[in-house]
């Protein structure tokens, strides 16, 4: 017979650490001994089971070189602000050496760091392994700042590493757009396939000519930027210039036609002709039409006296904007996100916008995120595209009463997801397989075939991202990678942001049921110990007063805090609660007291509730 297990026995927690990646350590920061639970034998981690000196070891090889800053502030939020019995919390994500030596690999420390009087002097941690997770992150961030074609920094990314440059007011730089002449017709005469073997042509003469310090980017189809970054001398500049110019100087063709083909350029100098990426690139831009109205094939470095020149006009060419964008957003999904997201600063917006067009792109009847409510325990539809064979979820938009087709639509995707390699999903190809039971749910909704995806941050389920289609249908690999990508820049990008007013929302209503309780209710600053709110069983018994005093004087008339207050006590932002009695104007009452972010991204406040008389 099968042995199975009934408790958390020694066998159980090993294989659940192995599956989470996990190993628990123990730091005697006195002995400065840092010791593993078990052997480090069989892990793909450089380092023994027990290290001496082990803060030394830190620095000296044990934590990648450019993670000592990240290890500099964990040791100050370690040894800052201890108090007698703390346990304070702390995470931090490190570079650790591998088993090679060479390697470093990913890891995510928590610890509970313990205190004697002020100093820490003991840490218990679990140190997962996040490896295989930052290195998708990395990847995909990469992907998002990088045209897939020429691999070149991607118009917004551009401009962020441009502005972080020019802000740290560097010496004498330069913004060149380079634009390829006649590309149009090497396009339409040969194909796209074929222009974009010219672009790439383009992008390795720019990568051999400028040096590797330089940024490069594709702003465009066929138009390029180089930021030439601290030159010693403009020569340096127009040589470079003069070299791209004659490397890329040719024809392309075959027997029947040849096409001649050419650059022109424009430059812009930092910081004569701008301090900002903007202004640099408007006359840059300006000098580039300088360039093709005097005949193309050349380059020219702005001039004032350019501006007004009536004889210059842009040689941009004027695409249809929604084929234009749809072919953006099927090139690199992700750079046209971001974008999205950089020129409107909306989530929502461009949550919506990208709906739209996943629901263009592959031909779906309805593209929706269900949210995850997990106070009310149920899912519903926040963001939804339909096409004019779809149906809504969304009770508002039915005249009948749907609630009942809703949870048999909810039960029938919560019982087919299963985990795969692209993340949890739920697929059906056909739902005329499904039960009987749902036959009626997919009836209603047109559902032909879906496949759902579940939105995460971290461990948290937000939801699902979900296509649909009237018919049945199967859904190819990448439309399944762009659910799992998607669903990731959900998880960790949009969502979370767009949740921001909710979140203003449930402060609100928190902030009323704190008013309304009976008990006394306050929350403090616990640096000043002066109160930012009162409820209101405690406002009747308060005179107004127009000057801000701190609790122990405007309570009790007293010029220090009062001997057993327990927000002395606090640590500087955990999420520990403490029971105590304290002075309630003359007797002494149960008290509870916690840690709340009272105000956006300041931890640094105290909610005190005491009972009533």
């Amino acid at each position: 017979m099968a042995m199975i297990p009934i408790e958390f026995d020694r066998n159980v927690m090993r294989q659940l650490r192995e599956f989470e990646h996990l190993f628990y350590f123990k730091w005697d920061l006195v002995s400065d001994v840092l010791e593993f639970q078990e052997s480090m034998e069989d892990t793909p981690f450089g380092f023994e089971q027990r290290i001496e000196q082990a803060s030394t070891n830190f620095y000296t090889g044990l934590i990648h070189k450019d993670d000592q800053e990240h290890l500099d502030t964990y040791i100050d939020a370690l040894y800052s602000n201890g108090s007698p019995g703390e346990v304070r919390r702390i995470v931090q994500k490190f570079r650790m050496r591998g088993k090679n030596g060479i390697d470093y690999l990913w890891v995510e420390l928590r610890m509970l760091a313990y205190y004697d009087e002020s100093m820490p002097v003991m840490v218990f941690g679990a140190m997962r392994n996040i490896n295989d997770e930052q290195i998708w992150q990395i990847k995909l961030q990469h992907q998002a700042e990088h045209d897939q074609l020429t691999g070149f920094l991607n118009k917004i990314a551009l401009e962020h590493h441009a502005e972080d440059f020019l802000n740290s007011k560097p010496n004498r730089s330069a913004l060149i757009i380079i634009d390829a002449d006649n590309f149009k017709s090497i396009n339409d005469t040969f194909g796209h396939l074929f222009g974009d073997a010219v672009l790439t042509e383009m992008a390795i003469a720019i990568r051999k000519i400028f040096r590797p310090i330089d940024f490069m980017g594709r702003i465009g189809g066929d138009e390029f930027v180089t930021i030439v970054r601290e030159f010693p001398d403009e020569d340096l500049v127009t040589k470079y210039c003069t070299e791209l110019g004659n490397e890329l100087r040719k024809s392309y063709g075959n027997e029947d036609k040849q096409i001649p083909f050419s650059i022109s350029m424009g430059i812009a100098f930092y910081p004569e002709h701008g301090l900002s990426y903007q202004e640099l690139f408007a006359h840059a831009d300006r000098a580039l039409y300088e360039s093709k109205a005097n005949g193309r094939d050349q380059f020219h470095i702005y001039k004032p006296s350019f501006i007004g020149n009536s004889s210059v006009e842009s040689t941009r060419d004027i695409h249809d904007l929604s084929d234009a964008q749809q072919k953006a957003f099927q090139d690199n999904m992700i750079e046209f996100v971001f974008k999205i997201l950089f020129e409107t600063n909306d989530p929502t917006a461009t949550i919506s916008w990208t709906l739209g067009m996943f629901g263009r792109q592959y031909n779906l009847d309805r593209v929706s995120i269900e949210v995850y409510d997990r106070i009310a325990n149920r899912y519903s539809t926040d963001f939804e595209w339909l096409s004019p064979n779809g149906v809504s979820t969304k009770t508002e938009h039915h005249i009948e009463n749907i609630s009942s087709l809703i949870d048999s639509r909810t039960e029938l995707m919560l019982q087919m997801y299963h985990p795969t390699p692209l993340g949890v999903m739920a697929i059906c190809n056909d739902t005329r397989e499904v039960s009987a039971k749902y036959q009626d749910t997919v009836r209603f909704f047109k559902l032909g075939s879906f496949a759902h995806i579940r939105i995460t941050h971290g461990t948290t389920d937000l939801g699902s991202f979900c296509f649909e289609s009237a018919a049945p249908r199967e859904f190819s690999d990448k439309e399944k990678q762009d659910l799992n990508v998607f669903s990731v820049l959900l998880g960790n990008i949009l969502l979370v942001r767009s949740s921001d007013e909710k979140i203003l929302e449930e402060n609100t209503r928190l902030r009323d049921i704190l008013d309304r309780m009976q008990e006394f209710v306050y929350v403090i600053d616990k640096e000043t110990h002066e109160p930012v709110f009162f409820n209101q069983t405690i406002r009747q018994f308060l005179t107004p007063i127009s000057t801000t005093q701190p609790c122990f004087k405007r309570f009790h008339n007293l010029d220090f805090p009062c001997a057993n207050c327990p927000v002395e006590r606090l640590s500087k932002d955990g999420n520990e609660y403490l029971l105590s009695q304290m002075n309630n104007w003359g007797e002494l009452t149960e008290t509870r007291t916690y840690n709340i972010d009272w105000e956006e991204g300041k931890s640094k406040f105290a909610l005190i509730i005491q009972d009533p008389f």
